[in-house]
């Protein structure tokens, strides 16, 4: 079960992923466009780990969450600045100031049946083959978390798909 949400610009978690992201794309010399970082927060000591960066935009819904917490659709905004090729000079937009979050989870079922979710703040139902997922938006940074850490385990018996490990690598 896979969670993300935006985060209060004033929480110390936000504010060192910021630092971390900004050091990063110095490191890697990024010019202009869209990058795709990701870091993970340890439960057991809060510490955050780097996983992975790109030039292009976050999959797994991350996009759509931007976009309904910013009113910014990254795509739309990586062309605009891609036209220019920096020599133009790119403004962005006036964003929204919400909070959103997504949930995501591999599902036993064919079509997994969300509708048991029901609060006010679910925008978006995922309706993809074995997959199920929402997408919340409040006003609040503390209600998008609230709603996904509740939401979690539910996904966990409700719907989460699981594999046995192979003894060997299949690839």
């Amino acid at each position: 079960v896979f969670t993300t949400r935006s985060l209060a610009r004033t929480t110390v978690e936000y504010n060192a992923l910021q630092k971390i992201n900004r050091e990063l794309m110095q490191a890697l010399g990024f010019v202009r466009g869209v990058t795709h970082s990701e870091f993970i927060k340890a439960h057991h000591e809060g510490r955050l780990y780097f996983l992975e960066a790109a030039a292009r935009v976050g999959g797994a819904y991350i996009t759509q969450v931007v976009e309904a917490a910013s009113g910014i659709n990254l795509w739309a905004e990586w062309a605009k600045i891609e036209i220019g090729a920096g020599k133009k000079p790119y403004y962005a937009p006036k964003k929204k100031n919400l909070f959103a979050g997504v949930i995501l989870s591999l599902a036993r079922q064919d079509s997994p049946d969300t509708s048991a979710y029901n609060d006010v703040e679910i925008v978006h139902r995922l309706t993809k083959h074995h997959h199920a997922g929402l997408i919340v938006l409040s006003p609040k940074a503390d209600r998008v978390e609230e709603l996904l850490n509740s939401y979690a385990q539910r996904f966990l018996n409700d719907f989460m798909a699981t594999a046995p490990v192979p003894d060997k690598p299949t690839s």
